[in-house]
């Protein structure tokens, strides 16, 4: 089951979004989804600080960065 990585932060009400879209689409393709808490560390707040909520299928190089759709989401999954 590949790995999808969520970034977000708390208090992030458009991560907040995202994520209420993301999941169940996340869960119906059967990836393992893992949450990122972008303040727990300073290299992945510096990378993607500016640039969340993204999403990363960990067996692709490109992410999914907002603004996105559930179809955008569907498309970089699939």
């Amino acid at each position: 089951m590949p790995l999808v990585r969520f970034y977000t932060t708390s208090g992030c009400r458009l991560c907040d979004e995202a994520f209420n879209v993301a999941r169940p689409i996340i869960e119906r393709l059967k990836f393992r989804l893992q949450i990122i808490e972008i303040m727990d560390d300073p290299d992945t707040e510096a990378t993607y600080g500016e640039r969340i909520p993204v999403i990363h299928r960990m067996d692709q190089d490109a992410v999914l960065e907002w603004p996105f759709s559930a179809a955008a989401i569907y498309r970089y999954l699939a």
